[in-house]
């Protein structure tokens, strides 16, 4: 039995990482330029800075800014934003230090033991339900990341030979021990094959600025499937894959945007493939529970359309796969919640402390 998480920047943003688009675009404005035209990016920014928070489509609707054919320079300016990308947020990962944070890791993901528990009885039921009829079976969990950092990566390592960590059940005489699978990057890593772009050819505003020789490959580039395309390892297919072979998702840290439509259009296929397939979406805003409950109820039925929205199933098909996305604000990983800034401040005092004591003994009390 397959489940698979989605996993978004809220993951990093969890941990206290620094890695919205908003803060890597007030950074990024005010790094120095080589040309005219890479200067002329960052007045733009500044200019526009809270249109930017949204910065993949933004980059899409900043082509409007070129002549037609002017696929070179375009190409310049998306070369330097994924550079300066990299650079940032290979900084924001070094303050995750997971070998130091090695009992808050195992602690936080023995919980996917536990998927269904924040539910009440009907819906938990629903769900335990899919994990009884594949008793025969082993539990993998896989991840398809939509992040560029390595931040899962290092605790998926920690905790991946850790048996009975994540959860056990026993069938016909055999224990199941339930394991980690696979993680695929489908945007790349801060070390390469980074795609930072639009959805489809919709979202770029001036296309015909790649009416230019090598303008097919600047907008392959841009176009995120077509970038995945573009590269060996198509981490893309291969994630794809990993969806359709799975029977529960589990969406964590991401927001229904339209610049990862494709994804959203595959979930709900997806969905709709087999009346025995889910989705747990965890969203960080619903409204508390209450006496009557309406406000909750009608706030899961509208992240519930979002997710459907991007479909080109009818609105019949669309209505009957609802039923079958389940909406928690319950924090799968509370335990990590501010883990990194934490760690970082503590290594920053322990520093300020041995620079005015002159002692090295005070790094060993931190780590």
């Amino acid at each position: 039995m397959n489940i698979t998480f989605m996993i978004g920047n809220g993951f990093d943003r969890n941990l206290g990482l620094k890695t919205t688009y908003s803060e890597f675009v007030a950074w990024y404005k005010d790094t120095d330029a080589e040309t005219e035209m890479l200067k002329g990016i960052r007045k733009h920014i500044n200019d526009n800075e809270e249109l930017w928070s949204a910065a993949e489509e933004e980059l899409g609707k900043y082509t409007a800014q070129f002549e037609s054919g002017a696929g070179d320079a375009f190409n310049a300016c998306h070369t330097d934003i994924c550079e300066h990308l990299a650079k940032y947020l290979k900084d924001e990962q070094g303050k995750f230090q997971s070998q130091a944070l090695v009992a808050d890791i195992e602690n936080a993901f023995s919980q996917l033991k536990a998927l269904t528990s924040p539910f009440h009885t009907q819906e938990k039921e629903v769900l335990d339900a899919v994990y009884s009829r594949r008793k025969n079976e082993n539990v993998v969990f896989n991840f398809i990341t939509y992040n560029y950092t390595d931040t899962l990566d290092q605790c998926l390592e920690l905790v991946r030979n850790k048996q009975g960590l994540l959860g056990s059940h026993r069938y016909s005489n055999t224990t199941h021990n339930h394991a980690i699978g696979t993680i695929h990057h489908v945007h790349g890593t801060v070390n390469g094959q980074m795609v930072f772009g639009v959805n489809d050819k919709s979202q770029i505003a001036k296309p015909e600025i790649f009416n230019c020789e090598d303008g097919d490959l600047y907008e392959d580039l841009l176009i995120k499937q077509q970038a995945n395309q573009g590269y060996q390892e198509d981490a893309d297919a291969k994630a794809k894959k990993l969806l359709d072979d799975s029977q529960i998702l589990y969406i964590y840290g991401m927001s229904i945007g339209a610049t990862d439509k494709l994804w959203w259009e595959r979930v709900c296929t997806w969905l709709a493939g087999s009346d025995d397939r889910h989705v747990i979406y965890h969203c960080y805003t619903l409204p508390p529970e209450g006496v009557v409950d309406t406000d909750r109820k009608v706030a899961i039925r509208k992240e519930r359309r979002k997710i459907t929205r991007y479909s080109k199933l009818d609105d019949q098909k669309k209505e009957a796969i609802q039923s079958r996305i389940h909406v928690t604000d319950a924090n799968l990983f509370q335990g990590l919640t501010n883990i990194a800034k934490e760690a970082a401040e503590e290594y920053l005092a322990a520093s300020k402390e041995i620079r005015e004591k002159g002692t090295e003994e005070i790094v060993a009390t931190v780590f």
